[in-house]
């Protein structure tokens, strides 16, 4: 099949959206043609009525979305584990069904227990396949993903020891979607630029364990810093209290705020001093192409710790500090903030050079090798 027939039908799949993002709209931008439909998770979490993410920002391209059920591999025992395994097959089946009813021309994954089934489908029924990699570190999914798929994609060289030596791996960088690359001119934000900009991220969720050191900081971080903090819409009542905690002469210098759109996030990514957050693949590689300092606080149960992995890349290019779990207090974050205060220009020095040995066009080189597996 060419790439050219009008036909073409792409299966996207996997539990890390942001690439998937960034891959769609490159997709859309070089072969509009094609038809995307997306399979991943409907439901958040187990129990409620909340949609995913993937699922609110899917259906809000306009793209069809179907639903999978799919096991997440527990390394731990017990009943859960044991509820989650029995769920594989049935995610399996589920995949089956729909790659009959769709017939995609190829599948694309990006790794995670919801894209397993899914490629596992597709390999049973000689649908072409590729995969990308965002951590250091590839998941227990993808390194059984790996075993299969056509192809495989990486954003880091390192990675590639990762995995089986017979699979056919490319470094093609991360997908990073366009706006995070171009960021607005204009702050969405009140900010006082008489002072450096401290921008404080946990993810589209937000994390309760990195607010709580937050809250207890924030007297000390407003007296050097504006501060803008993505708390999550979990913390965003108390992140108000806090606000109003503070003296009224210093209030206005922190922001709290439960979600950053890609526009406001680009603009801090680009306009921050100093990056403060957990260290996940798409954090660690935007920090990295836009040039920034950053204190990095892993999340310690990520998979084979791959958060602490991806940080290291930023702390050996001298760009980042880290931070570990056990040791992340009030203090420690006040003191390492200051630290990379302190030492700015040549750390933000390292931090440009190193950017320019990131690939900054990773989407269009993932869409490349889909184009090629597609082209035969």
């Amino acid at each position: 099949m060419k790439t050219t027939d009008p036909h073409i039908k792409i299966l996207m799949t996997g539990g890390h959206i942001t690439p998937a993002l960034a891959t769609i709209e490159e997709i859309q931008n070089l072969f509009p043609a094609w038809t995307i439909v997306f399979a991943g998770r409907k439901i958040a979490l187990e129990g409620q009525d909340t949609h995913s993410e993937e699922y609110r920002l899917i259906t809000g391209m306009g793209i069809k979305f179907i639903s999978i059920t799919a096991g997440r591999l527990k390394r731990e025992g017990g009943l859960a584990a044991v509820t989650a395994f029995f769920k594989i097959p049935v995610g399996c089946i589920q995949a089956l069904w729909h790659i009959y009813r769709e017939k995609p021309s190829v599948v694309v994954s990006f790794g995670g227990y919801v894209g397993l089934p899914v490629v596992l489908a597709a390999w049973v029924t000689g649908i072409p396949t590729v995969t990308h990699e965002q951590t250091t570190r590839p998941g227990l999914a993808n390194r059984m993903i790996a075993r299969v798929t056509t192809k495989l994609c990486v954003t880091f060289p390192d990675t590639v020891s990762g995995f089986p030596r017979k699979a056919d791996v490319t470094v093609t960088g991360l997908p990073i979607r366009k706006e995070v690359l171009h960021p607005p001119k204009k702050s969405p934000f009140a900010l006082d630029t008489s002072l450096p900009l401290l921008f404080i991220v946990g993810g589209n969720t937000g994390s309760t364990s990195i607010n709580d050191v937050v809250f207890r900081a924030l007297p000390q971080l407003v007296t050097t810093f504006t501060v803008v903090h993505q708390v999550g819409r979990i913390s965003v009542a108390r992140a108000d209290d806090m606000k109003k905690e503070l003296d009224v002469s210093v209030r206005a210098r922190y922001i709290p705020v439960p979600f950053v759109s890609t526009d406001a996030y680009s603009y801090l990514l680009h306009h921050a001093s100093v990056i403060a957050g957990r260290s996940g693949a798409n954090t660690v590689t935007e920090v990295a192409v836009s040039g920034k300092v950053a204190l990095f606080i892993p999340l310690p149960w990520a998979a084979g710790n791959e958060q602490y992995y991806n940080a290291k890349i930023l702390e050996a290019a001298g760009s980042a500090l880290i931070l570990e779990q056990q040791h992340f207090n009030e203090s420690s974050l006040v003191r390492n903030i200051r630290t990379l205060t302190d030492e700015l220009p040549e750390r933000t020095k390292k931090a440009t050079l190193f950017a320019k040995t990131i690939p900054h066009d990773g989407a269009a080189r993932f869409v490349r090798v889909i184009s090629d597996v597609l082209n035969g």
